[in-house]
């Protein structure tokens, strides 16, 4: 049992508020004897699934809300349960998302925006090299840009994190990154060149701009199979493949109106994304490592929107789900769910006080075409409906959600695992500690 399973929800709650009681936590985190962890071989794999953004009070807001108080969300029902710091190697006391994959992907804490790099910007092997090293293939997938800092961290080393188009060009060279799904296009084709998913954001936010040429053709050129909606991803047979799909799909409607995504063709879910990649990674008798993620939930936290951290919390939950099926045959596999920061100072408060709130206002108000922003508290401080009210599944209980800030926070986050080595993530570590335990497991070491 992990250890969030031994504490009550207002435990839980009240472990973020300092040190001393993340420590408390962690004195009660235990193995559970009924889940042997096996020795990594040569041909373990390495799935990292990273909530952009999830915290300890994003995971229990998704808790209460999707699972109740008596069934454990799949990503907690884990049976190895820690903490990870999220402090980068620069001036800043908070890092973002660049610096803190990084710390996964090389094993050095680096500066913010420095992607797959140390902070004196020298190119070191990442847990992707390293897996290529061993014979392994090689998977990243995003529910929004597969150019994002976190997998650019694995995939595709720079100093600068917005440097979108060249971190493409690097997933792709010599076929690096075996597997790549995800959205976000626009980076991969010329401007000009409309790609093959219309512009549906009236703001053109979607249009190409890619700056390395037709990048598409590129990766067909190199042996890619190229898909871009839910019929060309399952013909996918691999062994390479880029899939450039829908951009975000579930949170659209903040740029499009009347946008539906289950009625858009080029919709993928994660869930089937991961799966198809499974299928092909699986063809590979040395193994894999795969890194993804789902930044969503970084953007919901960004612009105060608890109903789409529930939303995205859903998807990450269906992704260990399926990954978990796939582990009942195939055991020798190490997963890792954890976050590279927390965004937004989330708190989860009771509902009764309704006119309480004190958020500050997120990066954005949403949706951006309205006439009023329903993720901004009122003047009195009214609990904006993107905050709540939140029921609590079997329960006739409801909580809201304030804000302390639209930008990242420097605490710690949770971390679960299974499989081989899981147990060596039980404790509080350095966020670099993903990458030690990783690298043994890729390369068999016990």
């Amino acid at each position: 049992m992990s250890a969030i399973q031994h504490l009550s929800p207002r435990k839980i709650v009240i472990a973020v508020a300092g040190m001393t009681m993340i420590l408390a936590l962690v004195a009660l985190i235990a193995k559970n004897d009924s889940v042997e962890a096996s020795d990594p071989t040569s041909k373990t794999s390495v799935i990292i699934l990273s909530g952009d953004g999830m915290g300890i009070q994003q995971r229990t807001a998704i808790q209460y809300a999707l699972y109740g108080l008596d069934e454990r969300q799949p990503m907690d029902a884990l049976p190895y349960t820690g903490f990870l710091d999220t402090i980068s190697a620069g001036p800043e006391a908070v890092t973002d998302s660049a610096a803190g994959a990084t710390a996964w992907a090389i094993g050095e804490k680096t500066i913010n925006g420095y992607t797959g790099l140390g902070p004196d910007k020298k190119r070191v092997p990442t847990l992707l090299d390293i897996a290529k090293s061993e014979g392994k293939s090689t998977a990243l997938i995003n529910d929004h840009d597969v150019t994002n800092a976190t997998l650019a961290a694995f995939g595709g080393p720079v100093v600068n994190r917005d440097w979108k188009s060249t971190i493409a060009k690097k997933e792709i060279y010599n076929g690096k990154v075996d597997i790549l799904m995800g959205g976000n296009e626009a980076y991969w084709y010329p401007e000009g060149n409309p790609g093959k998913i219309p512009n549906t954001n009236k703001q053109g936010e979607d249009k190409s701009e890619g700056r390395q040429g037709n990048l598409v053709d590129e990766a067909i050129a190199q042996g890619y199979q190229y898909a871009y909606d839910k019929e060309t991803v399952a013909a996918l047979t691999g062994p390479k493949v880029l899939a450039l799909v829908q951009d975000s799909a579930k949170r659209r409607w903040i740029e499009t109106k009347g946008y539906k995504y289950k009625q858009d063709p080029h919709y993928v879910p994660v869930k089937d994304m991961v799966t198809k990649a499974l299928s092909i990674l699986d063809q590979d008798p040395d193994g894999f490592f795969m890194a993804m993620e789902s930044d969503d939930l970084d953007s919901a936290g960004h612009e105060h929107d608890v109903r789409n951290i529930i939303q995205s919390g859903h998807t990450l939950n269906q992704v260990v789900e399926a990954i978990q099926e796939y582990r009942e045959t195939n055991p020798d596999v190490l997963v890792i769910v954890t976050a590279d920061h927390e965004t937004g100072g989330m708190t989860i408060e009771d509902w009764s006080k309704e006119e309480t709130n004190t958020n500050s206002d997120g990066d954005d108000p949403i949706p951006y075409w309205g006439k009023k922003a329903l993720n901004n508290a009122g003047p009195k401080g009214q609990v904006p409906i993107r905050s709540g009210p939140v029921t609590i599944k079997g329960t006739d209980r409801k909580f809201k959600v304030d804000w302390t800030t639209p930008e990242h926070t420097g605490g710690m986050v949770p971390v679960t695992a299974v499989g081989p080595l899981a147990e060596e993530m039980v404790g509080v570590h350095h966020n670099t500690h993903v990458f030690d335990v990783a690298k043994k497991a890729l390369t068999g070491t016990p």
